[in-house]
């Protein structure tokens, strides 16, 4: 088990080095990596989550979430970018959604094969990839806003044409549109 747990830390380490291919494209240098994505995402998660419990049923639920499950599939999100890197939009609209989710669904069986619990892992990888629970929702809300807050920071730091960013979001959850609409408010002008 040790050595199984090791290599999957390389292929984690891939990560932090790996750039956030969508910023590359749009101009900027030196961007963001997908684990610097992967650990803002996972905190953001946590905290809406917290958020969101504290008025279920003001955001639509029934119940509360379950924030370990929350802070789980945050953590694994974007996992398969390891192997097979962060493919830009444009990239999986030429492949197309499903090509690119069933290469994720490989890699990530790959990846957690032989953990411990490896099968629920590929579970709830599944599960945000469809979309399937309320916490799958608030991952998928964390991980657009993040990237929103990404072009934020970086339109404040002069760069432009990342309109793109910014655009045709669909928000799970009441307190994502609110926190969306804080930075909408907040960014300079293109």
């Amino acid at each position: 088990m040790p050595q199984n747990l090791a290599s999957l830390l390389d292929q984690v380490n891939l990560l932090k080095r790996l750039p956030r291919t969508g910023w590359l494209l749009a101009g900027v240098a030196d961007p963001e990596s997908v684990a610097e994505h992967t650990c803002a995402v996972g905190i953001l998660a946590l905290f809406l989550a917290e958020a969101i419990n504290e008025d279920p049923q003001g955001q639509g639920l029934t119940g509360q979430l379950d924030v370990g499950r929350v802070v789980a599939l945050a953590l694994i999100h974007d996992l398969a970018e390891s192997v097979l890197t962060d493919l830009p939009k444009r990239t999986t609209e030429l492949l197309g959604e499903d090509v690119k989710h069933q290469a994720e669904e490989r890699v990530m069986a790959d990846l957690t094969a032989h953990l411990p619990a490896g099968h629920r892992y590929q579970a709830l990888w599944r599960e945000y990839d469809a979309g399937s629970t309320p916490e799958a929702l608030l991952v998928k809300d964390a991980d657009k806003l993040d990237m929103v807050h990404q072009a934020l920071q970086y339109a404040k730091r002069g760069h432009r044409g990342l309109d793109e960013f910014w655009q045709d979001h669909h928000w799970n959850y009441p307190l994502s549109q609110a926190l969306f609409n804080v930075m909408v408010d907040s960014r300079p002008p293109s």
